[in-house]
């Protein structure tokens, strides 16, 4: 059965209840330590709470984690989300293991967020990605574009937007310095425009390998430091795969001596999609090291011949439940995502279906045709 929720007097989408009896229409809580147990779950949930208007409390935050509670660089993002929403926060600080979210009407917005270390702001872009379709948004972020367990801003801008573009989604992102670990000062330019509904999107084959893109960067480091680490990236890719289309992009900034660091990130274009995968470097890091591990990396994204690399399916996940049709992605089944699909499902009121979730998962849905 069909229901149409409305948490908001202006929202508009269809979902599927199984009890409708069972649409309550008051706070909902969810439980911070389910699944992966970390950031995944906030993010999620305050952004699909923030399109609907649902009140929702999260208990036990990062409870599996070895500093639980909300970190410097979750409360920025909580704190951004809100202003874009006009959202009531309870519990908004450093350490709360309990945070409670009333969001208000979604508006235009121009921003600043400040994460003040080298928290991520691909992250802290996961966070307000869902609600910046339902508005108009320009935002600059200040913190770590290239930090350890979180996908470097190249990765956001040239996959993740990839597939989001192609669900009509119209944005825009420019990296305007970098920021490595420990001390961040990178900074990105974000802009979107509301868009709403989205399309759905089918991804289940690879399509033929077009080129590799190479993104070689380094700061406060001789520019050598990021030839080099490209030059091997490229030879080990040509040992384990043989011949394709290079084409590399290198971006040094020695003199910048207040964020050291150094990555590479490798893209694999394809007909139908694109593969990514990277490593960083930090002072001391040998350029030889990091451009193998970065071709490695991306070799075994290639070898599982799914469309999705492991990093891309959990962040398309509340997308998909939001677009007005069937979507379908390949891929490999991630702690993330499984995660990601039982906070939608719980916030959206959709039922994924997944397939082979030991091999190659075949993920799908009906989306809700949400638009506000």
């Amino acid at each position: 059965m069909l229901i149409r929720i409305c948490y908001r007097q202006n929202i508009n989408y269809l979902a599927p209840i199984k009890n409708p009896s069972l649409l309550i229409l008051f706070m909902l809580t969810i439980d911070g330590s389910a699944g992966e147990g970390g950031g995944q779950i906030i993010r999620t949930s305050l952004a699909l709470a923030a399109l609907t208007g649902r009140e929702i409390r999260i208990n036990d935050i990062r409870a599996k984690r070895p500093k639980p509670g909300l970190r410097p660089q979750h409360l920025t993002a909580v704190k951004t989300l809100a202003k874009v929403c006009n959202a009531k926060l309870k519990g908004a600080f450093v350490g709360s293991k309990e945070l409670i979210f009333k969001p208000g009407k979604i508006e235009d917005a121009s921003l600043v967020a400040n994460i003040g270390t080298a928290g991520s702001i691909s992250l802290l872009l996961q966070q307000v990605l869902p609600v910046s379709l339902a508005c108009n948004l320009k935002l600059r972020v200040f913190g770590g574009t290239d930090v350890s367990f979180a996908p470097p801003i190249n990765y956001i801008q040239k996959v993740t937007f990839h597939y989001l573009k192609k669900m009509q989604a119209e944005l825009a992102l420019n990296i305007i310095a970098r920021g490595y670990y420990p001390k961040g000062q990178g900074c990105v330019t974000f802009e979107s425009k509301k868009c709403l509904p989205l399309k759905p999107i089918r991804f289940t084959s690879l399509g033929s390998l077009q080129k590799i893109e190479c993104y070689a960067h380094c700061s406060g480091m001789p520019a050598k430091v990021a030839k080099d680490s490209a030059i091997v990236a490229k030879n080990t890719l040509k040992e384990l795969l043989g011949s394709f289309e290079w084409v590399e992009h290198i971006e040094a900034s020695p003199e910048r001596k207040q964020t050291i660091g150094f990555g590479v990130d490798l893209f694999a274009k394809y007909s139908n999609c694109v593969l990514g995968a990277n490593s960083l470097g930090l002072a001391g890091s040998k350029p030889e090291n990091i451009g193998e591990k970065a071709a490695k990396a991306l070799f075994e994204e290639i070898s599982f011949l799914a469309p999705l690399d492991s990093h891309c399916i959990d962040q398309l996940i509340p997308f998909m439940a939001l677009a007005s049709g069937k979507s379908i992605i390949e891929g490999k089944l991630t702690k993330h995502a499984i995660t990601n699909i039982m906070v939608t499902e719980k916030l959206l009121g959709v039922e994924f279906k997944v397939e082979n979730k030991e091999q190659r998962a075949r993920i799908s849905v009906e989306g809700t045709a949400f638009t506000i």
